[in-house]
């Protein structure tokens, strides 16, 4: 029987929740393990629940949608249920563990009503995000929103007791009374809570695949590169893993590619070299077509050799870089000086002009194209690791291994 004030369970309630939260449990489990697979698994067999383009339960898993704050939202379905079974068993609970913290539960269907009503208006959002954004819904997902919908409709307090409201308000007044009387048990768990929360949002940890697009997303979505050097030297002079890069500044993935390293090359101990292999037939003649957008690759190659006389080659060429995938690019050999002048790197502009146009420059450039020739590189980007060559651009991580690889072998020898 409910007591006076209404804010326990009756026999018929307590078994409805209970009945709805074991179906969430088991929709949760589901989804968690499609998430798994999704996520952690290189190939894995379709769901069950993957039947067209746009019911698709595999896919929606494969979008940072199905995480909030870096946690897979079958976990905190999951916490949900678990809450709401503490919730549910709450008096049992306090009856054996007497004069403790249990004992500030003391409306525990309001708090279930409330839960549920939050997490079905959280559901709702991600149900507008679903149609809306990925355009593409998980019927799994879906159910799970209806099973809170049914918990909140089956916990909340009659209409004529103020409804969902006198739950709501009864939750936060007891939610307060017990944080002021537990305060510094409140601040531990709140402190944990937050700091793993960063962490896991941070990290991306418990989905590799969605961590290894954040990790791109970086590279790919950075409008200048933040881990830029000016001088003639990136990384160490005397590493063992020695790089060579051979690039085009007109080439995106190129850019991509030199952000990447350049971060590496803070963590790491490698010594990365760009050799210039401009994509453009009037200084390469191994380029058949100079592709649209490398028309000015063999001057700006020039110029960036140019500028290592005075040391700052990766200045120069990380300006290029940056502003060749702007609006802001350079048209001609007079935009390409104006940009290194505005660019304020300390550099000798008469001077840089000068080498820039000299013999020496143009056959260090040619020396370049040469060595690519020997090693058979036709596109960019081209990473030379040691002795083992890579063509085209990969992922972060997947640049990552190979160095460490390369970095085993040279301990090994």
């Amino acid at each position: 029987m409910e007591n006076s004030t209404n804010l326990k369970f009756s026999k018929p309630r307590f078994f409805i929740i209970l009945f709805l939260i074991l179906i969430g449990v088991a929709l949760c489990i589901e989804l968690g393990i499609i998430f798994y697979k999704t996520n952690f698994l290189e190939t894995f067999e379709r769901s069950f629940c993957n039947v067209s383009d746009y019911i698709d339960c595999d896919g929606v898993a494969l979008t940072k949608y199905s995480l909030s704050f870096g946690v897979p939202n079958a976990l905190w379905g999951l916490i949900l249920y678990c809450v709401m079974t503490m919730l549910l068993f709450v008096d049992r609970i306090q009856a054996k563990f007497k004069n403790t913290i249990f004992d500030v539960f003391e409306n525990p269907r309001s708090y279930i009503a409330t839960l549920a009503v939050l997490s079905f208006a959280i559901s709702m959002i991600l149900a507008y995000i679903s149609i809306v954004e990925i355009k593409k819904i998980c019927v799994l997902s879906f159910c799970t929103y209806f099973v809170d919908l049914f918990i909140a409709l089956t916990a909340m307090s009659k209409f004529k007791e103020g409804f969902i409201f006198k739950d709501i308000k009864i939750t936060i007044i007891d939610f307060i009374k017990g944080a002021k009387k537990y305060f510094v048990l409140f601040l531990v768990v709140l402190t944990a809570f937050v700091s793993t929360i960063y962490y896991l949002n941070d990290t991306y940890i418990l989905s590799p695949k969605l961590r290894q697009q954040k990790l791109q997303q970086e590279f790919f979505e950075a409008k200048i590169n933040k881990y830029a050097v000016k001088g003639n030297v990136l990384g160490k002079e005397k590493a063992k893993v020695v790089i060579n890069v051979y690039s085009d500044f007109n080439c995106p993935f190129c850019r991509v590619i030199n952000i990447m390293l350049h971060k590496i090359a803070r963590e790491g101990h490698v010594l990365i070299n760009e050799v210039n292999y401009p994509l453009d037939n009037s200084c390469n003649s191994r380029v058949g077509v100079t592709l649209g957008g490398h028309e000015l690759s063999c001057i700006q190659a020039r110029y960036a050799i140019a500028s290592k006389k005075q040391g700052k080659y990766w200045g120069v060429a990380n300006l290029f870089f940056d502003k060749n995938m702007s609006p802001e690019r350079p048209k001609n050999e007079e935009d390409i000086i104006k940009l290194i002048e505005e660019a304020h790197l300390g550099i000798n502009i008469e001077q840089l002009k000068e080498d820039a146009n000299s013999d020496v420059t143009k056959q260090i450039l040619d020396d370049d194209i040469q060595k690519a020739s020997v090693i058979n590189v036709n596109g960019t980007p081209t990473l030379q690791i040691n002795d083992v060559v890579y063509v085209g651009a990969m992922p972060y991580d997947e640049l990552k291994e190979k160095i460490a690889i390369a970095e085993k072998r040279e301990e090994n020898k």
